[in-house]
């Protein structure tokens, strides 16, 4: 019974946080009301980012003590952890806590009971918690991630009754437990934790009449509390080689002319200087579609090829001497103003970097975003056409809002 009673407990925590867990993002609610979770400045496009802080979690614990302690079950200990993420997965973490566990009413051997009869116990225990689904990834910050726990310490376990008739005493001894919780990332500096765990306790002095271990379930739930700034990230930039220097030509074969008789020649005529070339514009309306994945700023080979094209487009209308360039990059509005404004400032800093790196001076390249400013389908028309059924149709109605402007300023050679 106790054992069933247990797991019921431990399913009723933990179950409903592993099924949040397996949602994408709790993306558009969290997007919404915490579009200032981290600052602007982390990359949003990073698969490898993760928050690596210390922190500090102070907590309480929920104890159903094993039957050889002759204790009742309740909310009975207090503590503090203090622990480092080593890597995406993984979280080293040291354990301090205290407990009381209190008599509850039993008879040994035909005598009085021993209300007076009770625990009081302090551990130390260093854990390893395993993030089962990975933290990696700016998208998974406000998640909430599931773990699994294992740690071993020492607990001393002081008997004392007022009665003084049953095992009293205190021993030090040594301590494992293994169980599952989560973390959830309310802010960037208070995150909820809740865990459950089975606790091994070796009762090396047989306290409380008992011959062998006792073995304990513990709830603990507190708050972690991150230390030190937010880690931030530069935004990655691809780089794409050259192409290759075209082969020389071979040298020109000379031609020695025949002598010829010495002709009066009329002394040149000198036209007048050519005037300089006008500037010249050309606008580029380029579809992000295709061009980045959704609800991200990181180039894809389609949206490399359709600048070269743009490039290509140029170079044939004889523009070659680019002196300007703005690149303005758009939303559509799914999502906070605040998020769309810094998603389409990244998308827009992509394509300079990738225009850079094609030969256009970088000083001469100027980038910002318009976010969801500028739309051009609103989702009230996408209702209207009945194309708003589901989000996933609405995306794509609202796939026109998503854009990337470019305009070029040169001289043509034409």
């Amino acid at each position: 019974m106790k054992l069933a009673a247990s797991a019921a407990i431990v399913a009723s925590f933990v179950l409903p946080g592993l099924a949040l867990a397996q949602t994408s993002t709790i993306s558009s609610m969290t997007s919404d009301v915490m579009s200032g979770f981290y600052p602007s400045t982390v990359a949003r496009n990073s698969a490898s980012w993760y928050d690596d802080r210390w922190y500090v979690t102070p907590f309480g614990s929920y104890i159903s003590p094993d039957s050889g302690r002759h204790t009742s079950a309740g909310f009975r200990g207090f503590g503090l952890a203090v622990g480092k993420p080593i890597n995406p997965w993984v979280n080293i973490e040291l354990r301090g806590s205290g407990e009381t566990m209190n008599a509850k009413s039993w008879n040994y051997n035909n005598n009085n009971n021993f209300p007076g009869y009770k625990f009081d116990n302090w551990s130390v225990e260093l854990d390893a918690q395993w993030f089962f689904l990975g933290r990696a990834g700016f998208n998974n910050a406000h998640a909430i991630q599931p773990y699994l726990v294992a740690g071993i310490g020492a607990i001393n376990d002081k008997a004392s009754n007022s009665a003084t008739r049953i095992g009293t005493g205190s021993s030090t001894n040594f301590m494992g437990s293994a169980g599952i919780g989560m973390v959830w990332p309310v802010t960037n500096w208070a995150r909820v934790v809740i865990d459950a765990r089975y606790r091994i306790d070796t009762n090396q002095n047989d306290l409380a009449m008992n011959r062998g271990n006792f073995g304990d379930w513990l709830i603990t739930a507190g708050v972690q509390i991150p230390l030190g700034a937010v880690p931030e990230v530069a935004a990655p930039v691809r780089t794409v080689a050259p192409a290759p220097a075209p082969a020389p030509m071979p040298a020109p074969i000379v031609v020695a002319p025949r002598p010829v008789a010495p002709v009066p020649v009329p002394a040149p005529v000198v036209p007048a200087p050519a005037p300089a070339p006008a500037p010249v514009t050309r606008n580029f309306d380029i579809s992000a579609d295709g061009m980045f994945a959704f609800d991200r700023a990181e180039l894809s080979d389609i949206g490399r090829n359709r600048i070269n094209n743009a490039l290509t487009e140029l170079r044939q209308a004889g523009i070659t001497d680019i002196r300007d360039v703005r690149i303005v990059g758009h939303t559509d509005p799914l999502g906070s103003d605040s998020y769309n404004q810094s998603l389409s400032e990244a998308r827009a800093n992509s394509v300079k970097n990738y225009l850079a790196s094609q030969g256009i001076t970088a000083s001469s390249i100027s980038a910002s975003g318009a976010g969801e400013s500028k739309l051009k389908i609103t989702e009230a028309d996408c209702k209207a056409k009945g194309q708003a059924r589901t989000r996933t149709d609405l995306i794509a109605c609202l796939a026109p809002n998503r854009r990337v402007e470019a305009s070029f300023t040169g001289t043509s050679r034409r």
